[in-house]
């Protein structure tokens, strides 16, 4: 078991815990991968995510599942495979013949297969039952509940691209023929394109970028929106989303702290130039939660609508902001919300102590 500091490998398999949502805030309870690992990998060591590497197969089942990328296999990058599946005459995608466990693949990237090809994704899942990947059916439900999200986002998007699946195993002979063919294939891809090359380590490139804290998935599938937006007859949608996310502050409530700002893996929430607001963007939230959980407050929650011309062009919106003025109390300066210039702090003291000034002729 390497050190939680750094990038743990087991195999072709990675995990750098430095970008781990759970190990990034001591409170996140995020264990999506844990859930899905079939050979229990990943445990909770001192409420830090840590790999057992003796115990990982590099099964890539879990790397499309993880919101900030912290999870990596060295021989298939599903970021660099999505942006050239548009070149990739075969649309079939199997883990017989041309990628890992299709759990490699988030919503992401599907949409951005689809989108970039003008065409639908085929996903052969015949193989899920009886996978020694998917004992108990977890896994295979996953990749299934990833393919449905899939097709309602580009059915919000409005465009006739689908991520199709292929339920019936074939023949025995035709799938030996046809994984002969796959690698082929890929072995031909390989040697003749350097744009194949090029892919193969796409996101760890992304990732050594100084302050990249997007997901690169995220970023393409916001790249391929622009392209889409201006022909949509609808962008805004009302109810909750599992892919996009949106933010309220409740002036009253809220200190302008600045924790939340501090907080957010992606810079989804920033302070104003003055520092006396706080600006949210909509493309850069992954619903990770840490802000609604950090504000002592609970001045924060979830609006249950997004925009998609906000997403790809990551347009921000202004929550909060406060004119900041002087407590005639302690001389500090304090978000104003109305009433006596006073802050909250002396305020509560006033009035939790004010036995403390009370005169004797007052008595």
């Amino acid at each position: 078991m390497g050190n939680m500091n750094f990038i743990q490998k087991s195999n072709l398999f990675s995990f750098t815990a430095t970008r781990c949502l759970r190990n990034e805030y001591f409170h996140n309870d995020c264990q999506i991968c844990i859930d899905l690992c079939p050979k229990g990998a990943f445990h909770i060591v001192r409420n830090k995510l840590t790999l057992f590497e003796n115990e990982c197969v590099g099964c890539a089942g879990c790397i499309g599942s993880c919101p900030t990328e912290a999870l990596e296999i060295e021989s298939f990058d599903p970021n660099g495979f999505a942006v050239s599946y548009q070149d990739q005459k075969d649309t079939t995608l199997s883990c017989k013949v041309s990628t890992p466990c299709l759990g490699v693949f988030d919503v992401e990237h599907y949409a951005v297969m689809a989108l970039r090809s003008n065409r639908s994704v085929e996903c052969d899942l015949s193989h899920c039952e009886g996978c020694v990947l998917n004992p108990n059916g977890v896994l295979g439900g996953s990749i299934r509940s990833t393919i449905e999200e899939s097709n309602v986002l580009l059915e919000q998007i409005g465009v006739e691209q689908r991520i199709e699946t292929i339920e019936v195993k074939e023949e025995q002979s035709e799938r030996r023929a046809l994984f002969r063919k796959g690698i082929e294939k890929v072995k031909t891809s390989i040697v003749n394109t350097n744009e194949s090359q090029a892919h193969i380590a796409m996101t760890t490139a992304h990732h050594k970028l100084p302050d990249m804290k997007m997901p690169l998935k995220r970023i393409l599938l916001k790249n391929s929106l622009k392209e889409r937006v201006g022909d949509m007859e609808k962008t805004t949608f009302e109810g909750p989303s599992s892919l996009f996310f949106n933010k309220q502050i409740d002036f009253q409530s809220c200190t302008n702290c600045g924790e939340c700002t501090q907080f957010c893996p992606t810079d989804a929430l920033f302070p104003t130039s003055d520092k006396q607001g706080i600006f949210f963007s909509q493309g850069k939230c992954i619903g990770c939660g840490i802000c609604e959980d950090i504000c002592k407050p609970k001045a924060i929650s979830a609006k249950n609508n997004f925009d998609f011309v906000s997403i790809a062009f990551e347009r921000a919106e202004q929550l909060v902001h406060y004119e900041m003025v002087m407590c005639h109390e302690c001389r500090c300066p304090f978000p104003y919300k109305g009433g006596d210039p006073i802050c909250d702090r002396c305020d509560s003291y006033t009035k939790q102590f004010k036995n403390m000034f009370t005169m004797a002729k007052d008595l």
